[in-house]
């Protein structure tokens, strides 16, 4: 008996050859002619630029090429699809018509033939929605084929001797078994196969009379049309928004079709474009109406004939759209580059208007577009080149939104022909937005007012940096520095790098313009360029922008000019970083790099006294000059070890071991402590790394404890470039290594003070308490207190008061340190380092209570009896089946075939259905 599961496999073959036979015919369907004497049962266009049309008999006489007719996509014989031949033996008498047209149909493309001056009616037979293949396989017998084929696409499979036998020879598509099994049409040498309903991944052999002719691959092509938010507004728009769609393949670089229906299925626009492999690309239609709602896209790859369709796009009319400003007035200073933030309600286009012909003689008009669909549009204006007609300097939009038809107008934009003839003047400008796009605004649905203030120089300062710090790094923000490498000072140490902080409102304009529009590469080249850097030119007018930077020597004696840093040849020597929103510049200069007018350098051989000076001269941003100034000096780079009281580095025959010293270099610099031994029996050479603190001092940590007590060595500090001069040669002793214990137990506290129970010290110095919280990766921060200077020896029940009491219970270690540079004052970090033991700081550790002191004479509360709640049953709520969102909606390819294949899978229901029945 046959078991369920091979009846089930039986009726699925016997549904696709059923399928497979109805696809070959179903397309023309009632498309023959019936008062013509003949009729089309199949037709093809295959093996690039040929068709044939297979008649149910012969014409009578030859067809010529000229009673041919071919519809491209309904476009009756355009010019490139001329028929340039018809067979000469196949010419419809045979039953049988061939031609040839002038270039291949893509398999995308719509084909439609009409033949007429043919016998009986109106002579006349067409057939529509001719098959298009992309590949043909010509028979030999053999099997010389190897295809690879994406589902979807349509294969010819021609056979030269098929087309006069009747009951043409048969043919099998197969993979581990028999899924298609057909015969040529009479009059026809041409059979498709359509890959629609093949597994991908598979192959599968074209038989044709039991020969093997080739072996078709099957891939995806994976063919995706997608609708979500990045790219338009998703599946309900309305008709403000954008209609757009993202296509993605797993092939790129060939041109696809993009479609848009509305809900009668017109044609409402194409866009053809590249698609990309596994990017997306964006199809993107624009406005569509309400009227013609809902729509959808259907997306073909042009090479394989391959398709995809949207879900279903809801277009509904649009609420009254509004436009508003977020603050309603903006303050800011001449020169400077406003921002004014335009919000949107209901629209993706508003009218701006800043100024007023009839009250500022002066206004700027642009036409915003909220492209990133955020219902904002922040709109930049810049006062120091309004006026100049250079309209896409004066008003601009970042990022992805959009801004278009700039007009700007009014006497003053008239009479503002140059950047060094005054800008606007301080004062109050309107403003105004309206939604939509007429620029012709008489309500406009939100005003507002441009605040524009005298700008001015505040403040300068310099701090320092280390000579290798990239002070323009992207990635650290210039806040950030300060405390690691930025440190405030006016004694820079020669070949590290001077920041100046300058504090100045009005000159964010002419560096944009620099930038934008003159040039600049970045914010330093404009700001060289915006402003004059030539202290002999002070008063005069070889800046437009009226911008001044000078820095002098002021250190040359008597009866001489100052001599100034020539920024032309010391332009590698400055890097410019920007804060426009806090008014805030700084100025770096390389002091390895700087020369001077008289071609002098700064150097370590001497200390050289600076006077820099910034200002806005009388002109076009001022109608007064304002200036600040900061003096500093440079010096030699120099170091100095911490020397114990005899005159000696000394460190212990262990682990851990630390040398330190102070410098006057920048603070995050890079130093090496170089040790060097004096013994033959204990030959070293260390070299660990320091960091310079904030406060100018430097520690490294060594280890020692492989060489033994009595070794002499010699010390010396190493620069960043590895300067052996930079500090003087110590010497230095290996001596029994420190050791200390200390203990800690658990205890109440009223926050202020900690008692440790016992510790010892070899060689005196101090008991520090650290908040145990904070320990981890910060020592320094975590000291919370410290005893006074202990002589060496032995202590008990030892009481340290701490910096500031503590309010809560917390962790307190307890941690035994040196006195390293013996002047009996607690003076880590820097010096002053923890005893250690194995490389380890001695430690112990113990629990605080924090207790407050109890309130004197307080009643004690009675507390009244409450009567507990008795909690109802709440009944648990029984959760409805709810569908899953989908945030992308995403349709798969499907090529032709898909009607028919609905009544495949009906026709395999059913199927499944007799089988249960007979069971």
């Amino acid at each position: 008996m046959t078991g369920n599961s091979d009846k089930i496999r039986s009726l699925f073959l016997t549904a696709l050859m059923v399928f497979s036979v109805f696809a070959g015919t179903v397309a023309f369907s009632g498309g023959a002619a019936a008062a013509a004497n003949v009729s089309v049962e199949q037709a093809a266009e295959y093996d690039s630029g040929t068709v044939e049309l297979a008649l149910n008999g012969s014409t009578g006489s030859a067809v010529p090429r000229g009673n041919i007719d071919v519809y491209i996509d309904g476009n009756e014989n355009p010019g490139n699809y001329n028929v340039s031949s018809v067979d000469g033996t196949d010419d419809g008498t045979t039953g049988r018509l061939e031609f040839s047209l002038d270039q291949d149909v893509q398999p995308n493309r719509n084909l439609t033939v009409k033949v007429t001056g043919l016998s009986g009616g109106d002579g006349t037979v067409v057939a529509q929605d001719i098959d298009v293949t992309s590949e043909t396989i010509t028979t030999t017998g053999t099997n010389d084929t190897d295809l690879n084929a994406f589902r979807g696409e349509v294969i010819a499979v021609e056979n030269t001797s098929a087309d006069n036998v009747n009951n043409g020879p048969s043919i099998e598509v197969d993979a581990d078994s028999v899924v298609l099994s057909d015969s040529y049409t009479d009059n026809s040498e041409v059979y498709t196969v359509d890959t629609s309903d093949l597994d991908t991944g598979e192959d599968y052999t074209i038989s044709v009379n039991n020969n093997e002719e080739a072996v078709v691959t099957v891939s995806d092509l994976s063919l995706e049309v997608n609708i979500d938010d990045d790219v338009g507004d998703g599946a309900n728009i309305d008709d403000t928004d954008t209609l757009a769609v993202n296509v993605s393949t797993n092939r790129g670089g060939e041109p696809a079709n993009a479609t848009l229906f509305n809900e009668d299925d017109d044609k409402v626009a194409t866009i053809v474009k590249n698609l990309q492999g596994n990017e997306n690309v964006v199809f993107d239609f624009g406005n569509q109406s309400a009227d013609d709602s809902p729509y959808y896209v259907k997306v073909t790859d042009n090479q394989t004939g391959v398709s995809a369709e949207s879900d279903q796009i809801n277009v509904s009319e649009s609420d009254d759209g509004d436009a508003s400003f977020e603050t309603s007035t903006v303050q800011d200073e001449i020169g400077d580059v406003s921002n004014i933030t335009v919000q949107m309600s209901n629209t993706e286009d508003a009218v701006i208007n800043v100024g007023s012909q009839e009250d500022d003689n002066y206004y700027i008009q642009g036409q915003l577009t909220d492209e990133d669909g955020d219902g904002e549009v922040t709109v930049q204006f810049n006062s120091y080149t309004a006026g100049t007609n250079n309209n896409n300097t004066v008003l601009s939009v970042p990022g992805d939104d959009d801004l278009d038809d700039v007009e700007e107008g009014g006497s003053f934009t008239g009479s503002r022909a140059a950047l060094d003839e005054d800008v606007l003047e301080a004062g109050s400008y309107s403003m105004n937005v309206t939604a939509g796009t007429s620029p012709d605004v008489t309500s406009p649905d939100n005003v507002g007012t441009l605040r524009l203030n005298e700008n001015s120089v505040e403040n300068m300062r310099t701090w320092v940096a280390p000579s290798d710090a990239d002070i323009d790094d992207e990635d650290i923000d210039i806040y950030d520095r300060i405390g690691e490498n930025l440190t405030r000072s006016d004694d820079v140490a020669a070949e590290d790098l001077v920041v100046h902080e300058i504090e100045a409102s009005g000159i964010e304009g002419a560096l944009e313009y620099e930038q934008e529009d003159n040039g600049s590469s970045d914010v330093t080249e404009a700001f060289i360029a915006a402003a004059d850097t030539t202290p002999d030119r002070i008063n005069d007018d070889s800046s437009a922008s009226g911008l001044r930077l000078y820095v002098n020597r002021t250190d040359v004696g008597a009866n001489a000019d100052e001599d100034p840093v020539n920024f032309t040849n010391s332009s590698d020597a400055v890097t410019v970083v920007d804060d426009p929103d806090n008014n805030t510049y700084f100025v770096a200069l390389d002091t390895s790099d700087v020369e001077f007018e008289s071609g002098n350098t700064i150097t370590g051989e001497e200390d050289t006294a600076l006077n820099a000076t910034f200002s806005v001269q009388e002109g076009p941003l001022s109608d007064d000059s304002t200036s600040e100034s900061a003096l500093y000096t440079t010096s030699e780079r120099n170091a100095e070890l911490n020397l114990d009281e005899d005159g000696f580095v000394t460190v212990g025959a262990a682990a851990g071991q630390t040398v330190s010293g102070d410098t006057n270099v920048a603070p995050g610099s890079e130093l090496e402590v170089e040790m060097e031994s004096e013994s033959e029996a204990n030959p070293f050479v260390l070299r660990p790394e320091a960091t310079v603190g904030p406060n100018g001092t430097y520690t490294a940590t060594a280890d020692f404890s492989e060489y033994s007590a009595g070794t002499n060595f010699t010390v010396q500090t190493l620069d960043v470039d590895g300067d052996s001069d930079f500090s003087d040669e110590e010497d230095g002793r290996i001596v029994e290594a420190d050791t200390a214990t200390v203990s800690i137990s658990d205890q109440e506290s009223d926050g202020s003070e900690v008692v440790v129970d016992s510790a010892q010290l070899s060689s005196g110095g101090f008991i520090v308490i650290h908040d145990g919280s904070l320990l981890d990766g910060d020592v320094e921060g975590s000291v919370i207190g410290n005893s006074e200077y202990l002589e060496a020896g032995t202590y008990n029940d030892i009481t340290v008061t701490l910096d500031e009491p503590m309010d809560e219970n917390f962790t307190a270690i307890a941690m035994p340190h040196l006195d390293t540079n013996g002047n009996e004052a607690y003076d880590f970090p820097g010096a002053d380092g923890p005893y250690t033991s194995n490389g380890s700081a001695v430690t112990d550790s113990a629990n605080v209570t924090v207790s407050a002191e109890e309130p004197e004479d307080t009643p004690e509360d009675t507390p009244e009896d409450t009567p507990e709640d008795t909690p109802e049953d709440t009944p648990e709520d029984t959760p409805e089946d709810t569908p899953m969102d989908t945030e992308t909606e995403t349709t798969a390819a499907e090529g032709p075939g898909f009607t028919a294949a609905i009544a495949l899978i009906a026709l395999v229901a059913a199927a499944l259905l007799a089988v249960r029945r007979d069971n």
